[in-house]
């Protein structure tokens, strides 16, 4: 099992164990100086506490220094997945229908010529999204997307918003 895997496997129990959902685990860096990011999330998506956070952080720190899986000295960063979340599977996509997102793709769209696709998920499968955007409903294979997320849109709350 590789340190990613081992890592992965270990922070799925521990968010298990919270009522909790690993949403990533990403390692970057060279040996010696890796950095291992884990993101969970709440049920409903967004709904996690920076106590929660500590707590989980705290549990898979000393969950990997048992395991010990990662050669040399890492810095372990726990967080949610944030607002504007990547989206890498075919999970993170069906838990996004309804969500605003931005697609770029490996092959351009017949269509458009353009790499991006802008609008809503509508439908999402174990190999497919489906996008509602500018140019009508886009369906598309997970396997030529080459990055994903949601956009989080900001609304006016100032007391003149909607005023004339």
């Amino acid at each position: 099992m590789s340190a990613l895997e081992e890592v992965k496997d270990l922070a799925t129990a521990v968010a298990r164990r919270r009522a909790l959902t690993l949403w990533d685990v990403e390692m970057a860096g060279a040996p010696g100086r890796a950095v291992v990011r884990v993101y969970v999330d709440a049920d409903p998506p967004g709904q996690i506490d920076l106590d929660t956070v500590a707590e989980v952080s705290e549990e898979i720190s000393r969950g990997l220094d048992l395991r010990d899986p990662i050669a040399g000295r890492y810095t372990l960063e726990v967080s949610s997945p944030g607002l504007e979340r990547n989206l890498r599977s075919a999970d993170h996509f069906a838990r996004s229908v309804g969500s605003r997102v931005v697609l770029k793709t490996k092959d351009p769209d017949q269509r458009t010529g353009s790499h991006r696709i802008d609008g809503v998920i509508s439908d999402a499968g174990p190999d497919y999204v489906v996008v509602e955007g500018d140019e009508g409903s886009q369906r598309v294979m997970l396997s030529n997307i080459k990055s994903a997320r949601t956009v989080f849109e900001w609304q006016d709350r100032s007391p003149q918003a909607g005023r004339k």
